[in-house]
């Protein structure tokens, strides 16, 4: 149950933080608790369950919206449907062939491409901070580019080391999205890819006894239902520029702790 219980909290913390939840949760299972690292990500992909509750609750305004959408108006979406669909669809196509190969892909690997990424973004914020622009896009404007673009990104987060909602951000940033709409689209992306991580993960049966994962799935809920609203509120006081520094400070530090860990 302990374990459970701790994995859950990281999971529900870091999920939506720009660091790797999956590279966090895989090396606290294996280092700390003795599990193999294959088992530790499976794990880490199973708590991913918790997370998608937690963005169900925060934005269920927005996901009614679209299953209504979606059941009334399938042939005419809108620019925030098209997003979603299309992004998910790019995203399965990368991602998935990553996580049929993760037994041979070290969790290094990622952790050094997402410090390579967070320290562009660092410099990229600094020199954002000299312009004192912000993004002004909103979901009206997202286009099949801004989809694509974040589907690679949240593709890609399937290697161990990788942070999705660091990389969804930074490239919905990059396209000039507003900060807190590039949250809230970085949250919504989550649902079907998080849900998909869960589904996969089943298949490795033996991971965590029952209780164990039942709390965890609880546990990363909670938590997260805490950190999103934090986030969102924490978002709208802080500039274009300062966001894009602080999501590249902490892909580095994630990054850094993984390779030296």
């Amino acid at each position: 149950m302990t374990i459970g219980i701790i994995l859950g909290f990281l999971q529900g913390t870091t999920e939506w933080l720009p660091v790797s939840s999956e590279g966090v949760v895989a090396f606290v299972g294996s280092f700390f608790f003795g599990r193999s690292l294959s088992e530790a990500v499976a794990i880490a992909l199973w708590l991913h369950l918790g997370t998608v509750i937690s963005a169900l609750v925060v934005l269920r305004s927005e996901v009614l919206g679209l299953v209504r959408e979606a059941l009334t108006s399938p042939l005419r979406p809108s620019p925030l449907l098209r997003f979603i669909v299309v992004s998910t669809l790019v995203s399965a196509v990368v991602g998935f062939p990553l996580l049929l190969t993760l037994d041979e892909i070290s969790t290094r690997v990622g952790a050094a491409a997402m410090g390579i990424i967070g320290l562009m973004m660092f410099i990229t914020g600094g020199l954002q901070l000299r312009r004192k622009e912000d993004g002004t896009r909103k979901r009206e404007d997202l286009s099949y580019k801004d989809a694509v673009l974040a589907g690679i990104a949240q593709g890609f987060a399937a290697l161990p080391g990788l942070s999705r909602s660091g990389l969804t951000v930074s490239a919905l940033l990059a396209r000039q999205i507003d900060r807190r709409e590039a949250l809230v689209l970085s949250f919504l992306m989550s649902i079907p890819a998080s849900l998909g991580a869960g589904i996969f993960s089943a298949r490795e049966g033996g991971n965590l006894e029952a209780g164990s994962a039942l709390a965890a799935l609880v546990v990363a809920a909670v938590v997260g239902l805490f950190t999103i609203r934090i986030l969102l509120s924490v978002v709208e006081r802080v500039n274009f520029a300062k966001v894009v520094i602080i999501v590249g400070a902490f892909m580095i530090a994630g990054a850094a702790l993984q390779v030296f860990s």
